[in-house]
């Protein structure tokens, strides 16, 4: 249903994979497609209240999932290219008898993705989903498994390699840690077996990334021991998970 390479254009681009497939889960195209898979057979109400428990077991019940209906009635007013790109994927996936699940209705699909965009949550419920991924798919404050392991070595997966719109490639090179930013301003970072970390700050760089996120990542990086190439024996950064006295 959907493809694991970065697409290298926008987030919203009219484009997929030579398969007729997005290019990866993390751009429009890709998160409509994957919209259009969970609990296909259920009614809407039914897929969004599931959506909504996840959100909420991941919090904890800390935190109070909001939904801002504001951002979803301007979601639905600017959704032509949405549209464009769900009518696009079921033309191509016609073609090619692939895509989305048979009989899917495309104005529901796009009524799931545009309720899933306007899911309000704060920086400290993000918080706690990174170290829910970052803990192997298990709340760390409460001690459920939300997700199997296979599923977060997956997700962690992708959050490296497509996970940064445009800068994914940056990055994965520069600061070696998976990562997810969102044009709301926020940025969550999980670092494996470790911790995560969430940064917010609404102003949007020229690739729709954090300015000040990304500006924090690049610090993290250059002065933590935590890219997934780094090597312990490197004296130039600090390693926090090492005993200072051994």
């Amino acid at each position: 249903y959907v493809g694991r390479e970065p697409s290298c254009q926008s987030f919203n681009e009219l484009t997929l994979n030579k398969d007729g497939k997005p290019h990866n889960p993390l751009i429009n195209s890709g998160a409509i497609m994957t919209s259009s898979l969970i609990k296909y057979n259920s009614s809407l109400a039914e897929r969004f209240e599931y959506i909504t428990n996840i959100w909420t077991r991941l919090s904890g019940g800390i935190y109070k999932i909001g939904f801002n209906n504001s951002v979803y009635l301007s979601e639905k007013e600017t959704a032509d290219r949405n549209y464009a790109l769900a009518y696009f994927m079921k033309e191509t996936n016609d073609q090619k008898k692939i895509g989305f699940p048979k009989d899917t209705n495309i104005k529901n699909t796009l009524e799931l993705y545009f309720q899933c965009c306007s899911i309000e949550v704060n920086a400290e419920i993000l918080s706690i989903v990174a170290s829910t991924l970052a803990n192997g798919g298990i709340n760390p404050f409460t001690g459920e498994r939300i997700w199997s392991s296979s599923t977060v070595k997956n997700v962690l997966s992708m959050m490296l390699m497509c996970g940064m719109y445009d800068y994914s490639g940056e990055c994965a090179f520069k600061i070696g840690i998976p990562c997810k930013s969102g044009v709301a301003g926020a940025i969550m970072i999980v670092i494996p077996n470790v911790m995560g970390i969430v940064t917010w700050s609404p102003k949007l760089d020229e690739i729709g990334n954090s300015a000040r996120g990304i500006e924090f990542c690049k610090l993290f990086g250059e002065k933590f021991n935590f890219h997934i190439f780094d090597n312990f024996t490197d004296d130039t950064k600090v390693n926090p998970l090492q005993n200072k006295y051994s």
